[in-house]
């Protein structure tokens, strides 16, 4: 009985000790949680990462977006990257710990679809909230994290403009995965006007929108912070190199990648099978992410867009889907009016009449395109002067009134044997702003063929795919340009000025229709442009306005105007 009393006795001494220790571990911990919390608050986030996930592995990079992102003088993150790097892990890391925080937090995430914005960006949420040490406060739902109505995470549907609205608190943080999705261009400025923290990922396959305008225009591929108007934003390029699988040559299947792998000292040429002694020490460090020899196929792939893009994080040079002109479609045109050109210097030079006829049927001159300038101060009045087979030159001049650019185009089209006032050769003017006009009226008294240009009027030649005139003026000088197109076995010359070839391929389609097949082209400048348009305008992109592009486009109208008129001739 006595020893009984006594085992009872110390078994309780026991449980005591026990409870006590586990109290003190608990109040251990919650003092280590509420000091990294504290850290967390002011940006300083390892403590409180190691604390909830003491076995995650992350790469720099993805310290630098929690880092960046809880940075107190930072706003905006935004964050482009390789195929399967890891991106939307970091985020649903940092959405859990800025909901745990802040007791006041609002998260709201969205995606291309509501579908996806809940199987991939929640779903990144609900991985990371089920692994953390202390959960925070609220109920883990299917789509969201509900509190109370100041704290909690939500999915706005980016078919609808309410979720990107009424976010009112001190901690509103907004996550765009996918951020390039069209769909979602008119949501950043909403989510701007509301959001204390605004993070947006994307694999960087666009040339234009949002996204990619929240990266500088000199060097957009270099991570640096830059100074905006929403104050700093963190710009961040994530390349398939600074992965830690593909650091490590982890590999995904058992068979050698492109350019082969060495495995404790043993080289497996590409292709070949690897010895399950050596592929067990390939598993990948960082689960989900990227491998080895997924990265080399993406690296050594045929198309520079899946290699630059997919595999290195870096925008593309060209961008197919919303590009008019694609910078390659240029490549021949320029190279055969470079050639035309050191021709005809060296006939001019050697006083040879016979070659300068020929060069003269090579490149012909059967029309002109003009853009007014407003006055002799700013952008110049430019004059493109060409053929079937291409722009002979472009020609610019300031002048103080509309008189005297009127004298210089007649001036300048009897340099090339053409007399306007003989009605014969068309000239096309840009209609819009009151400037065209100040010049095309008094030419059509003078009998000279003047063709109106009226940007915003309906397209006569497609109304189904073009939006608007302008839209179809650049169209048709892309298909006339496509080296693959309707016009691929006939030459076409484009003259060899870095401005010109920049303004050719700046501007990009905005699709109107639910079709994705009608558009209209990115605005010369805010005036005019339509409210809904939130990204930059060419003004803005290139520093001034397009005027030798334009008067390319306009000089290629009236080319349409005379072929035509040949044809009811004939």
């Amino acid at each position: 009985m006595v020893k009984r009393l006594a085992a009872s006795s110390k078994g309780s001494m026991l449980d005591l000790e026990r409870e006590q220790r586990t109290r003190a571990q608990q109040k251990q911990k919650k003092t280590e949680l509420m000091q990294a919390i504290d850290q967390a608050r002011v940006g300083k986030i390892r403590p409180y990462v190691k604390f909830q996930w003491p076995a995650v592995q992350l790469d720099e990079w993805q310290w630098d977006i929690l880092e960046s992102l809880f940075d107190p003088t930072i706003r905006r993150v935004f964050v482009k990257g390789n195929t399967g790097c890891g991106k939307g892990a970091a985020a649903g890391i940092a959405c859990c710990i800025y909901f745990h925080i802040w007791s006041d937090a609002k998260i709201i995430i969205t995606r291309d679809s509501m579908k996806m914005a809940q199987k991939i960006a929640f779903g990144e949420v609900d991985k990371w909230w089920r692994e953390m040490a202390i959960k925070p406060p609220g109920a883990l739902q299917i789509s969201g994290v509900y509190d109370n109505k100041q704290h909690s995470i939500t999915l706005a549907n980016p078919q609808h403009i309410e979720g990107f609205r009424g976010a009112h608190s001190p901690h509103v943080l907004f996550w765009f995965d996918e951020a390039t999705a069209p769909n979602l261009e008119d949501k950043y400025k909403l989510a701007n006007t509301q959001a204390k923290k605004f993070l947006a990922l994307s694999n960087p396959s666009t040339l234009s929108g949002a996204f990619r305008d929240a990266f500088p225009i000199v060097e957009p591929d270099k991570t640096q912070t830059i100074l905006d108007q929403y104050g700093k934003t963190r710009c961040i390029t994530v390349s398939g190199w600074e992965c830690t699988n593909v650091k490590e040559k982890c590999l995904e299947q058992p068979v050698a990648p492109v350019g082969g792998v060495e495995i404790a000292g043993t080289f497996y040429p590409h292709g070949t099978p690897i010895e399950k002694m050596h592929f067990d020490q390939c598993h990948p460090k960082i689960p989900g992410q990227t491998c080895y020899d997924e990265f080399m196929a993406l690296l050594h792939d045929s198309d520079p867009l899946i290699r630059n893009v997919y595999a290195l994080g870096k925008f593309p040079d060209q961008d197919p889907d919303k590009q008019v002109i694609l910078p390659e479609w240029l490549v021949e045109p320029i190279r055969f009016w470079r050639r035309w050109n050191q021709l005809w210097l060296r006939a001019s030079q050697g006083n040879h009449p016979l070659a300068r006829k020929l060069l003269n049927g090579i490149l012909p001159v059967e029309g002109f395109g003009l853009d007014v300038a407003a006055s002799r101060y700013g952008d110049t009045s430019v004059l493109a002067v060409g053929g079937r087979y291409g722009i002979r030159a472009i020609h610019e001049c300031q002048f103080s009134d509309t008189q005297q650019t009127m004298w210089w185009v007649l001036e300048t089209a009897l340099d090339y044997g053409i007399d306007l006032k003989q009605g014969a050769v068309p000239i096309a003017i840009d209609w819009g702003g009151g400037y065209g006009n100040a010049v095309g009226d008094p030419l059509k008294k003078l009998n000279v063929h003047v063709i109106e240009v009226h940007g915003n009027a309906t397209s006569d030649l497609d109304s189904q795919k073009y939006a608007n005139k302008r839209a179809e003026l650049y169209g048709e000088a892309g298909r006339r340009l496509d080296p693959a197109g309707d016009f691929r076995m006939i030459p076409f010359g484009i003259p060899d000025n870095d401005r010109l070839k920049a303004e050719l391929i700046a501007p990009a389609k905005i699709y109107s229709g639910h079709d994705g097949e009608k558009y209209y082209i990115t605005p010369k400048g805010r005036r005019g442009a339509d409210e809904n348009f939130m990204g930059k305008t060419l003004r803005e992109m290139l520093g001034r306005s397009p005027d030798r592009a334009d008067a390319v486009v306009y000089c290629l109208c009236a080319l349409r105007d005379q072929g035509r008129r040949r044809l009811i001739v004939a």
